[in-house]
């Protein structure tokens, strides 16, 4: 057995959890064939999740998912039995390094290559002229310009920088051009966009050219342009999209594009009981973790005063609740407390979100905080869970929405998920929507009288579930639902939020794996899943019934 004084706080919490549950599962399905026990010695001999202390070392968090389990069943097929246990907890390998945070990464636009195809209208003039697809009737150049203008203010919206300067690609020569821009300005993400079906080896050869240079590509096709066969282009790597007039996706293309340029640039913060603070990088997402001490954190909580704005969050926290149940004045000035110390130390550190040991932490604990920061989307997430605040952060970038980070719960009898927490942001709708009613209690676990909130989702409305399971490859793992209920505490209990969902992609609420998870209001699972086909991840085999893509 491991020594779990040698790990820090938060790792043995989310570690039984995750594993107690899987294996409960696993055994249920009658895996036993697969030697759980004997994988879990072969878990233990990795050390999954030993911790080094020396500060020169490099210092590996995560665990290390075995390709094979001891009977022989594939990387695939244990991961599914096991639920990729293992993955909640991985993180990157972090290297131990004391001092002063390194200057923050410049976060510079995402720079997308755009390149319409056809050949110019004049090439049909002739008597013999053959327009094919899309006829004669459609206007080419006019509908570039128009194109232009609509990315013009796609980029101006997103803050990236769509470059669709020179004229349409018309020739298999024009193609060649273009593939060696790519590959000498190496952008990150290229758009094409076809307006004659007979441009399709334009096309090929400037995908093919995306995909040996690691450049994701968005492909447009005009609705009637082409005819036939699609299903080749809805491959990793590759955004494709037949439509009308579809400038929405192609939106969509670009925000993906801004999001994973966004993460790489992006530094979270780590408040852990860590001797002295370090840095490392998400391997794929290419986030920067900063971790420091949580007595850092617990001096500037001590020191930070109240002031006016502390004030005023307390007011505005307090004239928005239906009810207050409970709570002393001193919790909520603590709040506050945590809350300004907490957009202190993000400041100080030069950084986007934070995740928090924050379970047993008294009156310090950052319940109105986290809810509060992520309704104004800088992500946080509880109990130092990296893979929620990577959840976090990425579902807000695609979405523009925070998500609801809870523990798993399941109603058995009426096929229902059951997601309860403490840090439920009440801006599901985004920072310019309205808010969802809530009231202010006491935190549901403790009995110092720290104040949390408990919010009320709408019934009826969509929702998404993601997490994010860090690996070689990554992977998403994506449920869509609606809200049945938010339900009174008592008589309905877990932490002080709670949602309870009837899953519309999954025959089985019971199907739903991970701890953590991250659930977002709206539609967006098909968001979430083409952005696994755009940057080539895996998306997690978790009973989705399909179809895919959607």
């Amino acid at each position: 057995m491991h020594d779990w004084t040698k790990v820090e706080a938060g790792v043995f919490h989310a570690f039984h959890h995750q594993w107690i549950s899987e294996i409960s599962r696993a055994l249920n399905r009658g895996l036993r064939r697969c030697g759980v026990s004997r994988t879990m010695m072969a878990v233990n001999r990795s050390s999954m999740f030993r911790q080094q202390r020396d500060p020169t070392m490099k210092r590996r968090l995560d665990s290390e998912q075995p390709s094979e389990c001891s009977c022989g069943c594939d990387r695939r097929d244990f991961l599914s039995a096991m639920g990729m246990a293992a993955g909640t907890l991985a993180l990157a390998p972090l290297t131990a390094k004391a001092g002063e945070p390194g200057p923050l990464r410049q976060k510079t636009a995402a720079v997308v290559r755009a390149v319409f195809l056809y050949p110019p209208s004049q090439t049909f003039g002739g008597p013999d002229g053959w327009w094919s697809w899309p006829g004669n009737d459609f206007d080419a150049e006019k509908r570039q310009e128009q194109y232009a203008a609509e990315l013009a203010r796609v980029a101006e919206k997103l803050g990236i920088s769509i470059v669709c300067d020179g004229p349409a690609v018309a020739s298999a020569a024009d193609a060649q051009r273009v593939a060696g821009e790519l590959g000498a300005a190496k952008p990150d993400g290229l758009l094409v966009i076809m307006f004659y079906n007979r441009s399709l080896g334009e096309a090929d050869l400037l995908l093919k050219t995306a995909e040996d240079l690691g450049i994701p590509a968005v492909f447009f096709v005009g609705l009637g342009v082409k005819h036939g066969p699609v299903s080749h282009y809805r491959r990793p790597g590759v955004y494709f999209i037949q439509s009308l007039d579809n400038l929405q996706a192609i939106e969509y293309g670009m925000r993906m594009i801004h999001a994973k340029k966004r993460m790489g640039q992006s530094r979270l913060l780590s408040i852990t009981e860590a001797p002295e603070p370090r840095e490392g990088t998400e391997p794929f997402l290419g986030t920067t973790i900063r971790v420091i001490p949580f007595a850092r954190y617990a001096d500037t909580f001590h020191s930070v005063p109240i002031g006016e704005e502390g004030k005023a969050l307390i007011e505005s926290v307090k004239a928005g609740a239906k009810e207050i149940r409970g709570i002393a004045p001193e919790a909520l000035e603590n709040a506050a407390r945590a809350h300004l110390a907490i957009k202190k130390l993000l400041a100080d550190e030069q950084a986007d979100g934070v995740t928090m040991n924050c379970l047993k932490r008294g009156m310090l604990k950052p319940c109105i905080s986290f809810a509060t920061l992520n309704g104004q989307l800088v992500p946080a997430a509880c109990e130092n869970d990296l893979p929620a605040v990577y959840t976090q952060l990425l579902g807000q970038l695609l979405t523009g929405r925070p998500g609801f980070q809870h523990n798993p719960c399941y109603d058995t009898e009426k096929n229902h998920y059951y997601a309860s927490h403490c840090t439920c942001p009440t801006k599901v709708y985004g920072p310019e929507g309205t808010d969802l009613p809530y009231l202010l209690r006491r935190f549901a676990h403790t009995n110092e009288g720290s104040c949390a909130i408990q919010v009320f989702w709408n019934p009826g409305d969509p929702v998404t579930m993601v997490r994010y399971y860090p690996g070689d490859p990554p992977a998403l793992d994506v449920y869509a639902g609606k809200v049945v209920a938010s339900h009174p505490m008592p008589p309905a209990a877990g932490c002080t939020t709670n949602v309870e969902i009837e899953l519309t992609d999954r025959d089985d609420a019971c199907m739903v794996r991970g701890h953590h998870n991250l659930l977002f209001c709206g539609d967006y699972a098909r968001q979430f899943r083409l952005f696994t086909q755009l940057y080539r991840m895996k998306l997690a085999d978790s009973g989705f019934r399909g179809p895919w893509p959607m």
